[in-house]
């Protein structure tokens, strides 16, 4: 009890004890920190003693003199000259200690911050301001607050070296006051790297004076896609002009405004895939130049990409310069993933050019990755590896997404795996550095609360929880993967994120879970701490008016199986709050049921569900309708068996894959049309009769009298409900009886998605084993009903399936 006592006090989350007033809500979490007894208390007589500083640490300290004057009102004296005397902050440098690392100690006599680096400083200045109140970050006097610091000693250093966050306008355009505001969030947070996504099929965002068209032509796409992708077809788009690029002159303010936050700015020039912006004003870089292209107006991956041709290399080459000139960063990140080589197999010049390269399809695995790969493959690893050679030459390196491992990496190439971690380990232990950002856990575009209370995003589940218990590189991993994986990074797309305020609430808090997580030794990370330095954080970000997503002071609603029972399960982010519910459809209040544990429930129920603190409600109501039956919780068996989608939210609050007891078509819980995010897919052809067999035990015996169950209308999806159902029932799982059945007449609304809920009485029938067997709802016709992906004019469709119930 007395060592976890000390390990408590020293994660900065001491609770209970109420003579205990310090508190340090610092993020990241530093790696050592011991609290102290008493404060520093700011005034006009501390004295900031930089005496034998740099003129680069003595701005870092001027910096703090004027936020603590303009926040506080409190005039700190500035002294280049060493004095003995009392209170005083003192920056002091000293030889050998990391580059971003520093010591902290403050005692209620005087501060000592000391490092070797101004990054290490500037790093140690931030948790300064973060050991002070929230109105640190403001823009006025605030003079009522507690202008004092909690004495503590820190040693503190990264665990990694690259912490990143991407941003993507090129999807939706964002503003410079908004970059200058994300620069902020990723320095208060210890974060050191700005990737800029800068041009892509949707938009060519950086101007480049050699190509004028590039921003004349390439920064505007005619209109917009409504809603999201596969809900209409033919799309809807809004008829509105969007465009927007930066300027060289913007770009070089930023970039030097984000240096005088330690944090380097790295721009992606995609190639050669996601290249219709470049296309569209230079058609001839295309293997169709008598084609015209448009910027991109929707999603996706498209089959135009650069032609390997030399034309293509001299334009490349031309565009690098000028992208060179603007970002003195090391590493230039060139793309590479998501191109499709349909138009390298159709151009006679790509295919004479990987003949005269003597590339050949593999006949045996590849020893990097372990997998066969095309001629076509490899022409992209000559391409990337060509680009490659020529910033090296300019004494840069490059960054690719992990697709650039496909046909052999490049030599020098740092790997961005984003496709799961398994690109970033094989880049690892083939000597390469990775940056790990996988979309399971890095990827903020993803849905992070309930689909159906959130705004339209790209799909996915990705929660704080989710994202904050992700280790980049695990404890027992080789000393190889060790060492090559040097980071990890956030990725902000933004296909559907047309607003500031949206940018914000899908980036945030997140993408402070990931800072943490590159910052703070995963030994050193704790769940429960980490929400509790949170609530000082978002009265951080509320200062700086940041829209970060409220999802932490709400109620995640889930169910799970527990002793064999399917149990409703509540959750907040929120510390030490109370969750309080009905099950009548009625708002809760400070005086509704307590949340204690798991529960069952009979029936259906409307669970309504809050958080509350000291009696008042933190956040939003959150509610779900259930419904109990004679199979909830039940194991299942499909033939066939489900698709990409298994159901239910993926991994729901848990570690990704941590929980096995989640069932998507018999969690008390049924599909909606906010988001694919629930139901079971199944794809239905003439190899499985065009049916779907479900089937269950119940594990006792019942009395059977209907079954109900909800099937998705989304023909732009391929997606057509069930036509009909047959039921039968047995009592030893050998023997069935058709219990009942039904045929369905449907009125499909003019665009868009529907649930259809269906139910079907049946003949009264003790049974323990159900089989419910779903017939696809029809055939669509290709590219009129759907986009036309293969040559068929009519085609199967598949079937999406959330809950099944039996009564």
């Amino acid at each position: 009890m007395f060592l976890a006592g000390l390990l408590l006090t020293s994660s900065g989350c001491q609770q209970g004890r109420k003579e205990v007033v310090n508190e340090y809500n610092i993020v990241p979490m530093p790696n050592q920190m011991t609290p102290q007894e008493g404060r520093f208390q700011l005034s006009d007589k501390v004295l900031v003693v930089t005496a034998n500083c740099t003129p680069e640490v003595q701005a870092i300290a001027d910096s703090l003199i004027a936020r603590v004057q303009l926040t506080a009102g409190i005039s700190l004296q500035s002294s280049s000259q060493e004095h003995a005397e009392s209170p005083a902050i003192r920056f002091t440098t000293v030889e050998g200690m990391p580059k971003e690392g520093y010591n902290l100690s403050v005692s209620p006599n005087e501060i000592i911050l000391t490092a070797s680096q101004p990054n290490g400083f500037f790093y140690g200045v931030q948790t300064m301001y973060q050991l002070l109140p929230p109105a640190i970050y403001g823009k006025e006097k605030v003079k009522r607050a507690d202008w004092s610091l909690p004495a503590v000693q820190i040693e503190d250093a990264p665990r990694f070296s690259y912490r990143g966050l991407m941003m993507d306008p090129c999807r939706h355009f964002v503003d410079t006051d908004y970059i200058y505001k994300f620069i902020d969030m990723l320095a208060m947070h210890k974060m050191n790297t700005f990737h800029w996504h800068l041009t892509d099929d949707q938009g060519w965002r950086i101007e480049i004076k050699k190509y004028p068209k590039l921003q004349e032509i390439g920064s505007k796409r005619k209109e917009t896609l409504i809603d999201y992708y596969y809900v209409n077809w033919p799309q809807i788009f809004d008829g509105k002009e969007h465009g927007g690029y930066y300027t060289q002159d913007q770009i070089k303010d930023i970039v030097a405004y984000a240096a005088s936050k330690y944090i380097t700015v790295i721009p992606e020039i995609e190639m050669p895939g996601h290249a219709l912006g470049a296309l569209a004003a230079y058609p001839e870089l295309s293997c169709r130049p008598d084609r015209t292209y448009e910027v991109a107006t929707t999603w996706g991956i498209f089959e135009e990409v650069y032609c390997p041709k030399e034309e293509t290399f001299q334009f490349l080459e031309g565009v690098l310069d000028e992208v060179l000139e603007l970002f003195p960063s090391s590493y230039i990140h060139i793309g590479g993933d998501e191109c499709p080589k349909t138009a390298w197999k159709n151009c006679a010049h790509c295919q004479a050019l990987i003949k005269k390269l003597g590339l050949k399809d593999d006949t045996t695995p590849n020893s990097v990755d372990g997998k066969k790969h095309t001629k076509e493959e490899k022409l992209q690893s000559y391409f990337v590896t060509r680009m490659e050679k020529y910033l090296n030459s300019k004494g840069r390196s490059i960054i690719g997404w992990d697709e650039i491992l496909e046909g052999g990496l490049a030599p020098n190439a740092t790997v961005m795996s984003w496709r799961g971690v398994e690109g970033g380990i094989t880049a690892a232990k083939a000597g390469h550095d990775a940056i790990m950002t996988p979309s399971p856990y890095a990827y903020l575009d993803q849905y992070q609360e309930e689909p159906e209370v959130a705004p339209t995003t790209i799909g996915g589940y990705n929660t704080l929880k989710k994202t904050y218990s992700y280790n980049p590189v695990p404890d027992d991993a080789e000393e190889l993967i060790k060492k090559h994986i040097i980071g990890v990074q956030g990725n902000m797309w933004a296909e559907y994120i047309q607003s500031n305020d949206h940018r914000d609430y899908q980036t945030y808090p997140r993408a402070i879970a990931l800072a943490e997580t590159g910052w703070t030794q995963n030994a050193v990370k704790n769940w429960d701490c980490f929400r509790r330095r949170m609530v000082e954080d978002f009265k951080r970000m509320d200062i700086l008016e940041v829209k970060a997503s409220r999802n932490f002071f709400d109620v995640n609603i889930n169910t799970r199986v527990y002793d064999g029972s399917l149990k409703a399960v509540l959750e907040t982010f929120y510390p030490d709050a109370e969750i309080r519910y009905t099950k009548d459809g009625s708002a809760p209040t400070a005086k509704s049921e307590l949340y204690a544990e798991p529960f069952t429930w009979e029936g259906s129920i409307d669970l309504q569900a809050a958080a509350f603190k000291d009696g008042k409600m933190l956040g939003k109501v959150n509610s779900k309708k259930m419904y109990a039956n004679l199979i909830s919780g039940k194991k299942y068996t499909t033939v066939p068996k489900c698709g990409w989608m298994s159901g239910d939210i993926f991994s729901e609050n848990d570690v990704l894959g941590a929980d096995p007891t989640t069932l998507g078509l018999t969690n008390g819980k049924r599909g909606n049309i906010a988001s694919f995010t629930p139901w079971v897919t199944f794809k239905l052809n003439n190899n499985n009769n065009n049916e779907l067999v479900f089937s269950v035990d119940m594990e006792t015996t019942a009395t059977v009298s209907k079954v109900t169950f909800g099937t998705l209308y989304n023909p732009a999806f391929r997606v057509l409900p069930a036509g009909g159902v047959c039921i039968e029932a047995s009592l030893d799982g050998k023997d069935f009886k058709e219990i009942g059945q039904g045929t369905f007449t449907r009125e499909y609304p003019e665009r868009g998605r529907k649930m259809f809920t269906d139910t079907v009485e049946c003949t009264p029938t003790e049974a323990r084993y159900i089989k419910v067997t779903l017939k696809s709802g029809g055939v669509l016709r290709n590219g009129i009903d759907c986009r036309k992906d293969s040559p068929d004019d009519i085609i199967p469709s598949d079937l999406f399936v959330d809950e099944i119930e039996v009564y």
